[in-house]
């Protein structure tokens, strides 16, 4: 009801009770629900920007609200009629300096005309009312500042303004008010100093301006009151404030003898009051004993913490207002006694107590973000003793909730701050989404501008760092982890049972960057911390089992550097403890697994036993359910066990558990991120695809070893496929099902949507693929194709596929109607392998000078005499001899030795590759089926791209001469932008890209084509959708490149374009030189038929690559590395 509405029915209401005087009037619902109403009208006006109409209704209504309250009071006793009272006074405080506005009964409280007595008593009833209405807390205040003014030397006003100043502080967190609050309580003190009451309303002051700013001078000032009062016989309650101060000057000193002060003083207090003995000072104690515990260790101390939490939880009336917070308290308590006892009830325990906290609380009390705090550390705790990512999302919605809920700036933000850092450092450990990772050291670096646990929080930090400097190959990350490490185990004393935990951080980031530079001695530090962390941690804390895996790792590093067998001996005891140590359910068990099936590896390896098959297949974790384990994790543990079993001669069962490791495989990569995370993410299984061919080329398998490289690399791609899939077949089953899932492919097809819609459309899209697969005739509807629904992709021709090894090689070659052959490699190990791409890259990425140009052409032709020798001549011996023209051949190479120029390879004087096959580079069988299915296209619309010049890069002068190559539409200079090159590339058919690109072997997904104005990315490429794509030529630097960390995942331009769509792409393995991929170029085109199609496009660049050949010979640079994809 609008504000003059309400103001005239309470007019005529007040007018009706001065004519009859019936008391049922004022104390009436009907005066009650105008009294609410105007209450809520009158505090929503500002009176700053009110206009002049709207301030004489606010006045009148303030008026009429007191008039009315203040008769309530005069007709009732007790709680309510202090409320009234209260509230009459609130109401007509602001309007009160005009005296004609002053009913007369309330003029001896407000106005010019009132008593600094009347003023003073009233504020006194109300401060000591039992009701708990926020009006008597602001009344009290606007009634004793005049009071306190008039008389300054009156200690028991200026101590009661000091007391009711901090409360409405307490409340609504206004700094104004703590600053009124000090001074009125030092002016209490000044008047005179020998007043408990004042000395402690001050210590209160003094406490909870630190609280605020951070000075630990409060609080030593604060307690230097209190010790005058509790010397003087101060009651309990002057102890437990002493023990609080005490507590917080622990936790901003770490003086572990302020913490036993405080547990002293906290107990007596207790024992003092007996029976009378507040909660909050139980509380206190509680959390004095779980502050001692977290520095010393003691479990009698957590013991009794977690008791008398409890408690008082238990015992608080349902009507306390500090209910909500004792719970939390005992949540807390609860959560740190599970870390040693490991009960999982407890965990529930925890979540339940804080969730009921939270639910107990009111939206604006300013304790929440306290208690959202505890129910985000339930949350978070539950789910890295489960694995459960529910628990996890929802733990990083709270503490995000926790942090906005602290004003900037105020000291409570750091822990805050600190606790979500953790939070999504834990489900960036979990998921791989990188987001996750940046937002841990966004909110770790936040928490370090607030006082208090600075080394806790360093050393998180450190750990944001360190794992950030493995997806970015930072030098200055790692560095920064190292010194926030060093910094945390520096600050903290040598007998905080905290220090166990920043050794064992600071230990992983000397292991980090021993991994990084193979330097030593980080390798040594790495395991001398890691041992202290060890001999520091208790035998019962759940931590424990992952710091034996860690220091087992480092110590294996170590004997597989230097041979030591002490080593050796230490590592398969401290692994076989770190998974002895984890419940078989338990979420870090299939992590320990796989370091116990390395170290086993490696005393196999060295002539020590092997563990029985049952053993093998326990670590293995194929019978264990482990739905919350990681799938990282998960897959880690398989590949370990696999290659154990293959180096203890148990060929069968190593495949059976590579296999399972590979089935598992597309699972790892986080769905609802981009393409960056999920290469970070597969990228970390490298070795799995060459360790499953060898697997099954060891058994006589080839078939199983080409299923398995379709199974395991390509999975990025392959996953991406499966939101393009056709659906003719669905369509005629159900066309509204299909259309739906269709809809949502679309979406997840489409780069740039965030996480939370990603991840919603994978759920919609998983349940979608469930019902397709339940109709009759679509049961492997996106399944992973067999060898069999394959082998016509090779029609033709022959498929070759390469692996090294680390005792010799395999090729396996697939025909469309015979059975896969293997062809044994003995010299292709995969230590030379890459020994060929670290010479290679080297090699190419030297100057222009003399020298390193010839450097560059001696390596490039050894390596093509190498890859003749040990892989490609024995496949072409088995291929027969060519008749009645060159083979037809696709190269489908592992690892990385898809970096290298198979399709040039050639010893000196001698026929090579060149002369015998043509070939072609697919990342997969399946890729290749799905090019050959896809109709060549029926017109020719070309788009050429030319960037002589391009920012920030070298000018390609030679470049020009291709922009009239093919004709159509052309984009140059400063019109080739990224969105024209979009838009353009939407309605061409065949495209030729003569300019930069870049790629990023620390970040495949990152490279792409330098256009004018910023890089089109491999994702951005890939998400394409031209009509009918057919050709894409691109004379660009390293199109075909994509790093060795991500080798299996093929992840290029060639890749990304042929993804597009593109039949036939033709590309580069490495930079070269302008004029000759102009030449190139020119010649290709030139052969190539004037056809909609260019199903010549293989054959055609094989002969204009002879022609390179034959006028540059000395020169194997320029022609080797032009590669053609596709049919």
């Amino acid at each position: 009801m609008p504000l003059d509405d309400l103001s005239a029915k309470l007019a005529d209401l007040l007018a009706e009770y001065e004519a009859i005087g019936d008391r049922t009037l004022p104390l009436g619902a009907e005066a009650g629900e105008y009294a609410e109403g105007l209450w809520r009208n009158v505090r929503a006006v500002d009176t700053a920007t009110a206009s002049p109409v709207l301030i004489d209704a606010y006045a009148r209504a303030s008026v009429l609200l007191a008039r009315l309250h203040y008769e309530r009071h005069s007709l009732r006793e007790g709680a309510a009629g202090d409320v009234d009272l209260a509230r009459a006074v609130v109401a007509l405080a602001p309007v009160a300096a005009d005296r004609r506005r002053v009913p007369p009964p309330m003029r001896p409280l407000l106005g010019r005309a009132s008593d600094d007595e009347t003023q003073a008593a009233a504020a006194h009833a109300m401060l000591r009312s039992p009701a708990r209405d926020p009006a008597l807390l602001d009344a009290a205040i606007a009634l004793m500042t005049p009071a306190a003014a008039r008389r300054p030397a009156d200690v028991s006003r200026q101590a009661a303004l000091c007391t009711a100043l901090r409360l409405r502080h307490e409340r609504d967190g206004s700094p104004d008010d703590l600053d009124q609050a000090v001074t009125a309580g030092e002016k209490a003190v000044a008047g005179h100093p020998e007043t408990a009451a004042a000395w402690e309303a001050l210590a209160a002051a003094y406490r909870c301006r630190y609280k605020l700013r951070g000075d630990p001078e409060d609080l030593r000032r604060g307690i230097r009151l209190l010790e005058r009062v509790a010397h003087d016989g101060g009651g309990p309650h002057v102890l437990a404030d002493l023990g609080t101060a005490h507590r917080l000057l622990f936790e901003h000193s770490d003086d572990p003898g302020h913490l036993n002060t405080a547990v002293r003083l906290c107990e007596s207090a207790l024992t003092a009051a007996g029976e009378d003995a507040r909660p909050a000072w139980r509380s206190e104690l509680s959390a004095v004993l779980l502050r001692r515990h977290e520095r010393t260790g003691s479990r009698a101390d957590l013991d009794r913490a977690a008791d008398l939490a409890e408690q008082v939880a238990a015992s608080a009336p349902e009507d306390d207002p500090d209910r909500g917070v004792h719970l939390a308290e005992a949540a807390t308590a609860v959560l740190r006694r599970q870390r040693r006892t490991g009960d999982p009830d407890e965990l529930d325990r925890a979540v339940v107590l804080a969730g009921d906290a939270l639910d107990t609380l009111p939206e604006d009390d300013r304790r929440r973000p306290v208690v959202l705090r505890s129910l985000a550390d339930a949350l978070h705790r539950r789910s890295i003793a489960t694995g459960s990512l529910d628990d996890l999302n929802r733990a990083a919605t709270v503490a995000g909730w926790a942090l906005a809920a602290v004003p900037s700036g105020h000291p409570a933000r750091g822990p805050a701050a600190a606790h979500l850092a953790a939070v999504h450092l834990t489900r960036y450990t979990r998921t791989g989404v990188l987001t996750d990772l940046a937002r841990a050291v966004e909110a770790g670096e936040e928490s370090l501008a607030s006082p208090g646990s600075l080394p806790a929080r360093w050393s998180m930090l450190g750990e944001a760092y360190r794992l950030r400097s493995g997806t970015v190959a930072s030098d200055a990350d790692l560095h920064r982890a190292i010194e926030l490490g060093r910094r945390a185990v520096g600050a903290t004393a040598a007998d905080d049972a905290a220090l166990a935990g920043r050794l064992a951080r600071l230990a992983a980031a000397y292991w980090t960057r021993h991994q990084a530079t193979g330097d030593s001695a980080d390798l040594d530090r790495a395991i001398i911390l890691g041992g202290r962390a060890v001999a520091r941690t208790p035998a019962d804390d759940a931590d424990l089992p992952r710091r034996w895996a860690d220091l087992a790792a480092a110590r294996l590093a170590r004997h597989r550097a230097g041979g030591s067998p002490g080593d050796l001996t230490a590592a398969v005891d401290l692994a076989e403890r770190a998974w002895n140590g984890l419940p078989r359910d338990h979420p870090d068990r299939p992590r320990a697994a796989a370091g116990l099936c390395r170290a086993y590896q490696a005393r196999v390896e060295r002539g020590g036993g092997a563990p029985p098959p049952d053993r093998i297949h326990a670590l293995a974790g194929l019978d264990d359910k482990q739905p919350t384990a990681s799938p990282a994790d998960r897959v880690a543990a398989r590949h370990a066990a696999g290659l154990l079993a293959r180096a203890a001669g148990a060929g069968r069962q190593a495949a059976e558990l590579l296999d399972a490791a590979a089935a598992l495989l597309p699972s790892v990569a986080p769905r609802e991120a981009g393409w960056a995370d999920q290469q970070h993410r597969i990228g970390a299984h490298a070795g799995l695809v060459a360790a499953g061919v060898a697997a099954h080329c060891d058994r006589g398998d080839p078939a199983g070893a080409v299923e398995f490289a379709e199974l395991g690399r390509g999975v990025l791609l392959a996953a991406q496929a499966g939101t393009r899939a056709g659906a003719a077949d669905l369509r005629d089953r159900d066309a509204r099902l299909a259309d739906r899932f269709q809809w949502v492919c679309e979406r997840l097809a489409t780069p740039g949507f965030g996480a939370d819609e990603r991840r919603r459309w994978w759920h919609d899209h998983d349940t979608l693929l469930r019902r397709i697969r339940a109709l009759p005739g679509l049961e492997r509807f996106l399944a992973a194709p067999r060898l069999d629904d394959l082998r016509a992709a090779a029609a033709g021709g022959t498929v070759v596929l390469v692996n090294a090894g680390r005792d010799g090689g395999d090729a396996v070659l697939v025909t469309a109607d015979r059975p896969p052959v293997r062809v044994p490699l003995p010299e292709l190990r995969d230590a030379a392998v890459a020994d060929q791409v670290t010479a290679l890259l080297a090699a190419l990425s030297g100057g222009g000078t003399l020298s390193r140009v010839m450097v560059r052409r001696r390596t490039v032709r050894d390596v093509l005499a190498w890859l003749w020798r040990t892989a490609v001549g024995p496949a072409a011996d088995a291929l027969g001899p060519p008749r009645p023209g060159p083979h037809r051949v696709w190269w489908l190479p592992t690892g990385a030795l898809g970096l290298l120029p198979l399709h040039a390879a050639e010893e000196p004087g001698r026929p090579g590759a060149l002369d015998v096959m043509v070939s072609s580079f697919v990342p997969s069988l399946r890729a290749l089926r799905d090019a050959r299915n896809r109709p060549p296209a029926t017109r020719r619309e070309p788009l050429t791209v030319v960037l002589e010049q391009t920012p920030g890069q070298a000018d390609l002068p030679g470049a020009a001469a291709e922009a009239s190559l093919l004709g159509g539409s052309t984009l140059t200079g400063p019109r080739a932008t990224a969105a024209n090159v979009l838009t353009a590339i939407g309605n061409a058919t065949w495209a030729h890209f003569a300019c930069h690109a870049v790629a990023n072997p620390v970040s495949p997904a990152a490279g792409g084509l330098l256009l004018h104005d910023r890089t089109l990315t491999l994702p951005e490429i890939a998400g394409l959708r031209p009509a009918e794509a057919e050709l894409a030529y691109l004379s660009a630097c390293s199109t075909a490149d994509h790093g060795v960390r991500y080798a299996d995942e093929v992840l290029h331009l060639a890749s990304a374009f042929q993804f597009a769509g593109f039949r036939h792409v033709v590309a580069s393995l490495w930079p070269v030189d302008d004029t000759a991929a102009a030449e190139a170029a020119t010649a290709f085109y030139a052969a190539l038929p004037e056809t909609p199609a260019a199903d010549a496009a293989a054959p055609v660049l094989r002969e204009v690559v002879l022609g390179m050949r034959a006028r540059h010979r000395a020169d194997p640079t320029l022609w080797a590395p032009l590669v053609h994809s596709g049919p």
